[in-house]
């Protein structure tokens, strides 16, 4: 993770990821939005099943009649709680889900062409599940305390996945490796996870069906500049 033997790494090129991921998206659309579909199905069934409890719990707020306090405890009950432990763990598995996307990104960047095999491939998927399942939870616990802490999760570690699948790092190597890359290139990194974030609150909408172009063209944008600070990409647009 070092800079090569003393000379400067050249300025990230944000403008040239975009154009990059762009190019990079047109040709293999059907095969990221492909990809991307399971992703999508996740998200739709935990956003489907979390609607109407939604609507329960907002009775437990400020009940005004028998009836929401009584759908207020019914909510609250082992039965009626089951249902948020599953769109919970559906959040989770969608998150993980991503990893088709993320090894075809990657791919691109080296110019493979992505397919199946980004999805199925076992290589690295138990780090990769463990990464995403502790670096989501320091992202929504650093929210819960007050936003910028998981903002700072956010910036820090976005390219921890990359590392996981690209290099075999486990999750502390790979925090601390995408950590590194973060504190050295401060302005570019946060720009990067901006960016992201737009595209990922974008591709929630609508049950997540954006997220057949958001998630693949953000993950395309994301591992060019992660192939910039770690080494050049060798498949530019």
């Amino acid at each position: 993770m070092s800079e090569p033997s003393g000379l400067p790494r050249p300025p990230v090129e944000i403008g040239k990821a975009i154009g990059w991921s762009w190019q990079a998206f047109r040709p293999n659309a059907g095969a990221f939005m492909g990809l991307a579909v399971v992703v999508v199905l996740l998200t739709a069934a935990q956003q489907i099943g979390t609607t109407s409890i939604q609507n329960v719990l907002l009775d437990c707020v400020n009940p005004q009649s028998p009836g929401q306090e009584n759908a207020c405890s019914v909510a609250l009950s082992p039965s009626g709680l089951a249902p948020i432990g599953i769109a919970v763990a559906l959040v989770f598995l969608a998150y993980i889900a991503q990893i088709g996307v993320v090894r075809g990104a990657l791919g691109a960047t080296r110019g493979v062409r992505p397919g199946i095999t980004d999805l199925i491939e076992s290589r690295n998927f138990g780090r990769y599940a463990l990464f995403v399942i502790v670096y989501r939870i320091l992202f929504f616990v650093g929210i819960a305390l007050c936003i910028l802490p998981g903002l700072l999760v956010l910036v820090f570690f976005q390219f921890g996945q990359y590392f996981v699948l690209d290099r075999g790092m486990g999750v502390i190597q790979a925090m601390k490796a995408s950590a590194s890359l973060a504190s050295r290139h401060l302005a570019p990194v946060a720009t990067v996870a901006l960016i992201a974030a737009v595209l990922e609150l974008v591709g929630g909408i609508l049950y997540g069906l954006p997220m057949l172009f958001t998630l693949p063209f953000a993950s395309l944008f994301v591992a060019n500049v992660y192939r910039q600070l770690t080494e050049p990409p060798s498949a530019e647009g």
